[in-house]
């Protein structure tokens, strides 16, 4: 017979009142959030519960090493962790503070004799020794299977690991590191602190949407590199969570091109709102944006936008076309065996990021519709240095004389330019090469050649 590796104990809601609460940690990085539903019926139906006298399940936590509570005696001491049962913790806790009424009543409401009989009260926990992340993780799936656990819940179980640390922290403040998500998640709470009103987006992180949205996305920058348009599958994310090969420096090499996507689509937003009710972006667009990018990185390797305005309007005037059922693809069929018109096919295949053809064929559809997208956008040559041989070649045919100011100029002291500069889309070959004084060079920055010597000129004058 297996060893039991936890031990039962009855617990007052006296007692986690007054002494256990504090002790526990109820919402580790592995946790569920909270999940708000309507007038919070599901707080309210777990006091109801307990006053009806039922069983509102195991609750289940592991106790903390010394090391471990020292690591986190800079915000909060905790003795315990909890694996399973955040939200019955939680919620009793609001109630026994009267965050809530239940029945029409605070607690404080209730006459003393029904207090004390509610804080009479036996709540059953199951108390683990010092358990591993990836064994915490498979107690509470385990646990959870039979509950109304969603995909991105589960894979949020993989607690301390660097691909669920990456994806939540960009995401979201968690709990006792202080770290800095992306704005794209930026949020204000409500009145009643019960509702996040995001600044970007209109739709929230119940239930780890905003989780399962990331996760695709870095899935595409970590597994697919060299081609990113497509979709990542359920199966594929649970993968990528489960591969011990990943780890932090894997992470590091793709931070920054999910940084850089997160703020394409919250500069997208901005221009969206004022033109949408004060509404961020939807899931559809966040989706559609998100296949956009990854086309135009694909394609363009290195370019930049500056003028978001009008990429917003030219993106939005297609992606409004795209989905109208009135409009003129009403009566155009896709081909294949779908049956769908245009519109049809454009919503579903969108609403489907698990699917790598459905992905390819909206955006097929929607770049159609954007036939400037070029003009949108700065493409920039991927090589920027210019060989040895074109910087000779080059300064011997302006007969070693330096292009800015005509006075005598070796290879020693000279720096080879961009006449339209690199990060104005200007290429790297050699009709758009110039050789100058260094100090020129730097001096030029982001600046073309001719907008150089022309700001010389009228400082001279």
């Amino acid at each position: 017979m297996a060893t039991c590796l936890y031990e039962n104990e009855p617990v007052t809601i006296r007692k986690f009142k007054d002494t256990m609460y504090w002790s526990i940690d109820c919402q580790p990085v592995g946790q569920r959030l909270p999940v708000f539903s309507k007038n919070n019926e599901k707080g309210i139906g777990i006091i109801e519960t307990l006053i009806d006298g039922y069983d509102i399940g195991k609750i289940t936590v592991m106790k903390l090493n010394r090391k471990a509570r020292r690591a986190i005696a800079s915000t909060v001491k905790h003795d315990f962790e909890s694996i399973d049962g955040g939200h019955r913790k939680r919620n009793l806790w609001d109630y026994l503070n009267n965050k809530f009424k239940v029945s029409g009543s605070f607690f404080s409401d209730l006459p003393i004799e029904e207090q004390n009989d509610f804080l009479d009260i036996e709540l059953s926990f199951a108390i683990y020794n010092e358990l591993d992340s990836e064994t915490k993780g498979h107690i509470f799936r385990t646990l959870n299977k039979t509950t109304d656990v969603n995909f991105i819940e589960m894979l949020n179980s993989y607690g301390d690991t660097p691909i669920a640390n990456f994806v939540r922290e960009t995401v979201r403040s968690v709990s006792g590191i202080e770290n800095e998500f992306h704005d794209l998640f930026k949020f204000n709470l409500s009145a009643d602190e019960k509702k996040a009103n995001y600044s970007y987006l209109s739709f929230d992180n119940n239930r780890l949407m905003q989780d399962h949205f990331l996760a695709r996305i870095v899935h595409r920058y970590l597994v697919h590199s060299t081609e990113l348009l497509g979709g990542s599958h359920d199966k594929e994310l649970k993968i990528m969570y489960e591969d011990s090969d990943i780890d932090n420096k894997a992470i590091s090499k793709i931070a920054d091109n999910v940084y850089d996507h997160c703020e394409f689509l919250r500069k997208i937003a901005v221009y969206r709102k004022p033109r949408f009710g004060g509404k961020g972006l939807s899931q559809h667009d966040a989706k559609v944006l998100s296949y956009l990018y990854f086309y135009l990185q694909d394609t363009y390797d290195n370019f930049r936008i500056d003028d978001y305005e009008a990429f917003f309007l030219a993106y939005n005037k297609a992606n409004q076309e795209l989905k109208n059922q009135e409009g003129r693809f009403k009566k155009e069929l896709v081909p294949g065996k779908s049956g769908y018109n245009v519109p049809t096919m454009y919503t579903k295949y969108i609403a489907a990021p698990w699917d790598t053809k459905k992905v390819k064929c909206a955006t097929t559809y929607l770049i159609r519709e954007m036939p400037d997208l070029e003009s949108l956008i700065v493409i920039r040559d991927p090589r920027r240095n210019f060989s040895t041989v074109d910087r000779e070649a080059k300064l011997s045919e302006q007969n070693f004389k330096c292009a800015i100011d005509g006075r005598k100029l070796n290879l020693q002291d000279a720096h080879a330019a961009h006449i339209v500069a690199h990060t104005n889309g200007g290429r790297t070959v050699y009709s758009n090469l110039a050789m100058v004084r260094a100090v020129y060079n730097k001096e030029m920055g982001s600046m073309d050649l001719n907008e150089y010597k022309a700001s010389l000129l009228n400082k001279a004058a």
